[in-house]
């Protein structure tokens, strides 16, 4: 294997720590450790190394975000996540090491919905928490001044940041603070990720793979199970399967949150296992051995981040779709699934405002929708359907598809052909799609 060089930004604790978990990968990864006393020095630094590190890896989502917003630089950039873990310590440190009251905490740069799940799961009220989420830049003096205004007014009694200069401002007045730092099982997750990434845009010009894999309805399940451990056991099952699946692409695993794993991977891996995008060669083993169902998004991108966005993007097409279902969004927004399933599909995101755009707002449907109902049809095989099987692979209600065919009669792009008794009670009709006359439609130039 050949040695990687790696920048390391953060402030000096955060890329001391990280430097010292790196020594584990002396022989893969010499590490460039820059640190700074505010994230808005990140460009700076940017500018500064260039093209001198293969990857660069950032303590955090803060600095981060300002590496993203400088787009400075082709190099693969990731942060080692603040979640799941971290929030757990310093939940920990505050309310059992330091005895400390816990019902009035300001937090920032966690999502609400994981620090409310987090403290369900330590059996901690959540209701006087104030959290700021942003995806965003902003700057450690806004955030500092947005912990201690609450804290001035009442509203707190304490902070959790992740900035170490708020962290620093806030004890400096007098405030009750704790900082958020990464974990060494975060950090290791991390360079793991970054090694492969670098080595596979370096080598193979292959594309990182990042997949969200959650069980579904897991705050119901928890709210329903007869004790902790059931949930415990589930999670321990899945887990093991999750293992098994990310030894076969090749990839890392991390426990994002409650019922919610990350795999990281690269795009080759993740083609061969899953057989072309067609199959999650774990789903049988899920559906035997688990008693919840368990979904899951794909995404891929060049960089990390685009990955993770469409990861996100094919995992909420699975949620909508119904549970236990796996989605695949491609770097260029070609949508594939649900995979190991009858309804698989494979479909564009990208609207095309002179054809199938044009299209979709003469039936009143969006152009995801319209995409997907050329691709139900020439998966079909056949220009004849009834309303529920349309409903079924497009992911829409029976009403809404059966409006859908409605339009396509009125445009005089379906007839109705027959009806169909299946059984006691009211036919069901069955259209006939006009597929030649919606084609010319769709590839019919405009004329201004």
């Amino acid at each position: 294997m050949r040695k990687i060089k790696l920048a390391v930004v953060g402030p000096s604790d955060s890329v001391d720590l990280i430097a010292e978990v790196a020594k584990e990968y002396d022989e893969t990864i010499e590490i460039i450790a820059l640190t700074y006393n505010d994230a808005a020095e990140v460009s700076a630094l940017l500018v500064e190394y260039g093209d001198l590190p293969d990857g660069w890896v950032f303590s955090g989502k803060v600095p981060y975000n300002h590496a993203v917003a400088a787009n400075m630089t082709k190099k693969p950039l990731l942060f080692i996540p603040h979640t799941g873990s971290s929030l757990y310590r310093v939940l920990f440190e505050i309310a059992y090491v330091e005895k400390l009251d816990i019902s009035a905490i300001s937090f920032d740069m966690i999502s609400k919905q994981e620090i409310e799940e987090t403290f369900t799961d330590m059996q901690l009220p959540a209701d006087g928490i104030h959290v700021f989420d942003c995806d965003g830049i902003v700057s450690s003096a806004d955030m500092t001044e947005y912990h201690y205004q609450l804290w001035k007014n009442g509203k707190t009694k304490m902070a959790v940041t992740s900035f170490q200069s708020t962290f620093i401002d806030l004890k400096k007045r007098g405030m009750t603070a704790f900082r958020i730092r990464p974990l060494r099982d975060n950090i290791r997750t991390t360079l793991d990720m970054a090694y492969r990434t670098v080595e596979a845009a370096a080598f193979k010009g292959s594309q990182i793979s990042i997949q969200q894999i959650v069980i579904d309805d897991y705050a119901n399940i928890v709210r329903e199970a007869a004790s902790t451990y059931e949930v415990k056991r589930i999670e321990a099952k899945l887990y093991s399967l999750l293992i098994n699946y990310t030894e076969m692409v090749k990839g890392s695993i991390d426990t994002h949150g409650p019922g919610h794993y990350t795999i990281y991977s690269t795009r080759g891996a993740v083609e061969e296992v899953t057989q072309g995008f067609t199959i999650i060669p774990i789903q049988e083993e899920i559906t035997r051995f688990l008693s919840v169902p368990v979904s899951g998004g794909i995404g891929f991108g060049q960089t990390a981040h685009a990955a993770e966005k469409n990861a996100y993007k094919a995992l909420g097409f699975a949620k909508h779709g119904g549970k236990g279902n796996w989605m695949v969004v491609l770097d260029d927004k070609t949508v594939i699934g649900p995979l190991s399933s009858e309804n698989y599909l494979k479909y564009s995101l990208r609207p095309d405002i002179n054809y199938s755009g044009r299209m979709a707002r003469q039936l009143k449907v969006g152009v995801t929708t319209f995409n997907r109902l050329l691709a139900t049809m020439d998966k079909l095989g056949t220009d004849v359907i009834g309303a529920d099987e349309l409903a079924m692979s497009l992911s829409i209600t029976p009403r809404s598809a059966r409006r859908l065919l409605g339009t396509l009669v009125e445009q005089e792009l379906a007839q109705v052909s027959h009806e169909e008794t299946l059984y006691k009670g009211r036919p069901r009709k069955l259209y006939k799609l006009l597929i030649k006359e919606i084609l010319y439609k769709v590839n019919k130039p405009v004329v201004n």
